[in-house]
């Protein structure tokens, strides 16, 4: 082993490690690993640029752009109305409806926001029929899955490790080349969910339903400190206003300013209007004390003094979101958004003591309530992705055709070639057909802002920039094996590993040990990052037996996709496991006989669809 593969290990294995801390964000990471290839001299600057024009981040950035007009223009919403009017009050035909649409749209769109979109149906579907959401979001997340593994575009991981493969001499994956193996797995894991799946799915409550009762009667208010009053002068702290039973205090407003000071610390003055909520018992407490009356001064009932109802709802923190790492406190929360955090949620444990002090994470579950107006604003926010059905805002239905055509052209110009007579006859068609999923990538997502049907800002915070850094860091830690020489040895250590082997079956146990390692990988670190890493390795290990690497590239693709057990392996996973109220014991109990399946499965179909054979 030479220095320079040594120096390569050890950043893998300090990424790695990195990455299972969770103390930095898997991008920043990613860009340490990438910016210690340069310093170390492992890389050239010039080399390590060059991951920069990937065509697997090009086309990945253009997906997310087309998806999010998909999803701006109201495709997903329109095809969750439909599914409102599903019968019956059991959850079989709910999931049964349900699953093969959402595994439909996954094989074609980024499966994060088709999940995020179903969420919130699937938990008032949920409700309506007297279920827990504990029952559908764990299904809701497979199925995303099960629909990526079916096309090239229906995961960043497929693009990735095609990607690399092209880059090695290969031929790329095509776009429906998954297709057959990836829907019999798909309809497979249906089944699974359907029948033993469900029977493994816990009974829980989520976090808003466990808090109900004291809030869903909760209304919003104002009140105001007269002249004269006692508390002009005293921190809100100190006043009886803190003690009010069931009522909260949101802000503190002075002289048309919403004031930023901690609230406890905020001593009041003449004017200061107090915006808070109550149960409609406290509203007479309130108005009786000395030096604060609610507004307007008239006592005419909840309607005639101008209460709103205050709304509560639930939210996960984004992939993307501007709050991980942060705390309540140093966002300054409530006066920013003019909502009230009441609780949150995470891996397994409702949060409701010290919330002003917790760190934000990526799928961290929170319960917030405050008026229509503030959770509808919030609700255009990249950073949550809202839990609780709201009316749409800024939703255009009516360019709903453009985004659906671009993506049938993206998909049926990198998947059909155009018949040579109309090339002829029309250059331009000729110029398209020639082109990269890449490049139709780009060219989709710029009609559809051009269009209207996303705004230029909209589709730059559509691109999943830390997904898109992550890919950048663990490409040019693949590019730095195969430089070095370290993929060389990780495939011969493979290829050792397998002497024990019959001579006759070799080819079949080492398609079985890349499709586990793999799986296992993707489990506890991100699906990108595994395939980034092991595509090479796997290539190299093929080249180096003589053996036709197409069956282990599938099977990469395959394996960094198809990840149940844990809810940190995929980012759809991360997202319902704060919604549904799971514990981490949740995953590993329904996903790991999904894990096992697949892997059987993989074994026994890719050498079907991908003969295992030596290069001639």
């Amino acid at each position: 082993m030479t220095f320079e593969i040594a120096t390569v290990f050890v950043i893998i294995a300090l990424t790695f490690g990195a990455m299972v801390w969770e103390k930095l964000s898997v991008d920043v990471v990613a860009m340490l690993a990438f910016s210690a290839l340069m310093a170390l001299g492992i890389l050239t600057p010039k080399e390590a640029f060059q991951v920069f024009g990937n065509p697997a981040v090009i086309t990945i950035a253009g997906m997310f752009v087309i998806s999010a007009a998909l999803e701006r223009t109201g495709v997903i919403d329109w095809i969750g109305e439909r599914l409102r009017n599903v019968g019956g009050k059991s959850d079989l035909k709910l999931l049964l409806t349900t699953l093969p649409i959402v595994a439909v749209i996954s094989a074609f769109m980024n499966n994060t926001p088709i999940v995020a979109v179903f969420m919130p149906l699937m938990i008032t579907l949920a409700a309506r029929r007297g279920l827990k959401p504990s029952k559908l979001l764990i299904p809701l997340s497979y199925a995303a899955i099960f629909g990526g593994c079916c096309t090239l575009i229906g995961t960043s991981t497929n693009i990735i490790v095609s990607s690399t493969a092209a880059e090695l001499g290969l031929e790329p994956i095509s776009m429906f080349e998954m297709t057959k193996i990836g829907a019999i797995m798909g309809v497979v894991g249906i089944v699974y969910l359907m029948t033993i799946g469900r029977r493994l799915l816990p009974d829980r409550e989520t976090l808003a339903s466990l808090l109900e009762s004291t809030t869903s009667k909760q209304y919003l208010t104002e009140a105001v400190v007269v002249g004269g009053s006692p508390l002009i002068g005293k921190k809100l702290s100190e006043t009886p206003l803190k003690s009010i039973p069931n009522s909260r205090i949101l802000d503190v407003t002075r002289r048309a300013e919403t004031l930023t000071t901690p609230l406890n610390e905020i001593e009041l003055e003449q004017g200061d209007r107090l915006r808070l909520t109550t149960v409609v018992s406290s509203v007479m407490e309130i108005n009786e004390l000395k030096g604060v009356e609610i507004l307007p001064n008239e006592h005419l009932g909840l309607e005639a003094i101008g209460m709103e109802k205050a709304v509560v709802v639930e939210s996960v923190i984004g992939p993307d979101s501007e709050m991980i790492g942060k705390t309540l406190r140093e966002i300054n929360f409530r006066q920013k958004f003019s909502i009230l955090v009441l609780a949150l949620h995470r891996r397994g444990v409702n949060l409701r003591d010290n919330l002003a002090k917790v760190r934000l994470e990526f799928g961290d579950t929170i319960l917030m309530q405050g008026s229509q107006t503030a959770i509808s604003e919030l609700k255009d926010n990249r950073s949550f992705l809202m839990l609780t059905e709201l009316p749409e805002s800024g939703v255009k239905r009516s360019k709903m055709w453009i985004p659906i055509a671009v993506l049938v052209g993206v998909v049926m110009l990198a998947a059909i070639p155009i018949p040579k007579a109309l090339t002829t006859l029309l250059p331009v068609l000729g110029a398209l057909d020639a082109m990269p999923i890449a490049a139709l990538a780009v060219l989709g997502s710029v009609i559809v802002v051009a269009t209207g049907c996303l705004k230029v800002e909209e589709a730059y915070r559509a691109i999943h920039w830390r997904i898109v850094f992550l890919i950048l860091g663990m490409l040019s830690l693949g590019l730095a094996m195969s430089k070095t020489g370290g993929a060389e040895l990780l495939a011969n250590s493979l290829i050792g590993a397998l002497q024990w082997a019959p001579e006759s079956s070799r080819l079949m146990v080492m398609l079985a040990l890349v499709y586990l390692l793999t799986n296992v990988l993707t489990e506890f670190l991100s699906n990108n990052a595994v395939a980034a890493l092991v595509t090479p390795v796997v290539i190299t290990a093929a080249i180096a037996v003589g053996a036709e690497p197409r069956p282990f590239i599938i099977a990469v693709a395959l394996a960094a996709s198809a990840s149940f057990a844990t809810p940190i392996g995929y980012q759809t996973n991360t997202l319902v496991y704060g919604a549904g109220g799971y514990l981490f014991r949740d995953f590993f109990k329904v996903g790991l006989p999904l894990n096992l399946l697949f892997w059987v499965m993989a074994v026994v179909l890719i050498p079907y669809f991908w003969p295992l054979q030596m290069v001639k």
